[in-house]
């Protein structure tokens, strides 16, 4: 059993060379202007104030926080920045960051995940802060963006996990995604999984890792093992219910369901007008 924000093994560790990180983020946010506070940290990590039981760590707590500054690159973007009160738009950002390699394309491919704000910005609930998925391949000598995922923004203040993962027993990794996000009345962090083999942020499963909407609460972590039993046709976990119909489970009440390839997913998540450059 690996719970959804374990650490695993060494092949799956992000890129420390801080070199090739300041690459993949310079082509990320283009022609931008960058300053590191290689001191400082921040730590987003919070529990439920509802469901004391429920944790949401934060995946990037460890990193390092980088200020970013130049203009909203796209609709997303535009909204974290706003000032609903003033009306102005903030042109700085808070930057972390996790690199991997690209599964199967060696030194030709990068994986960065994003977790960011516009400090001073009061933004709408419907996009405090950003989660971005990127793929960076090389073009000669220079990087450029392959294509780009939006973790969902409606109440999203921290990513808890972001994972390269063996789900098949075949040796090609997926990543496993978790991610907060809401509505009214819900807290919850969605899980989510990702084939890259096609180059591609291809979504296998869609489902929640963390959930609370006062009526039922419960938790999810990822078991690898069944799931891999199935060669990633179903995606098994480990599932913590704490409360059910408003009823408080004690001692919580625990079942090992395992959700089908494709469950919960919606193709047109991640990759929708919110990404488009602003004219």
């Amino acid at each position: 059993m690996l719970h959804p924000w374990a650490v695993c093994g060494d092949n799956r560790i992000p890129v420390s060379d801080e070199e090739v990180r300041l690459t993949a983020l310079r082509t990320v946010f283009h022609g931008m202007q960058f300053r590191a506070d290689p001191l400082k940290r921040l730590n987003d990590s919070a529990r439920d104030v509802r469901a004391r039981d429920l944790f949401f760590p934060d995946a990037f707590s460890k990193e390092i926080i980088y200020k970013v500054t130049g203009k909203p690159l796209n609709k997303a973007e535009s909204c974290a920045a706003s000032d609903v009160i003033t009306g102005k738009t903030s042109n700085t950002r808070q930057v972390r960051a996790k690199v991997f390699r690209w599964p199967n394309e060696n030194d030709g491919g990068l994986l960065v995940a994003l977790q960011y704000t516009f400090p001073g910005a009061s933004p709408p609930m419907s996009c405090p802060s950003i989660g971005l998925l990127v793929h960076l391949v090389r073009n000669s000598a220079d990087w450029e963006v392959r294509n780009k995922y939006l973790l969902e923004t409606v109440h999203h203040h921290s990513v808890q996990m972001v994972q390269l993962l063996d789900l098949t027993g075949d040796g090609r990794d997926s990543l496993v995604v978790a991610s907060q996000d809401g509505g009214a009345g819900e807290a919850l962090s969605s899980l989510q999984v990702f084939d890259l083999s096609r180059g591609a942020f291809d979504e296998l499963l869609h489902t929640n890792s963390l959930f609370d909407d006062g009526r039922e609460v419960f938790k999810q972590a990822l078991d690898i093992d069944r799931t891999r039993s199935s060669h990633g046709e179903q995606f098994c976990v480990s599932k913590t219910s704490l409360v059910n119909i408003g009823i408080a489970l004690k001692p919580p009440r625990l079942t090992k369901p395992c959700y089908r390839r494709g469950q919960g997913v919606d193709p047109k998540d991640g990759t929708d007008d919110w990404l488009a450059p602003l004219r």
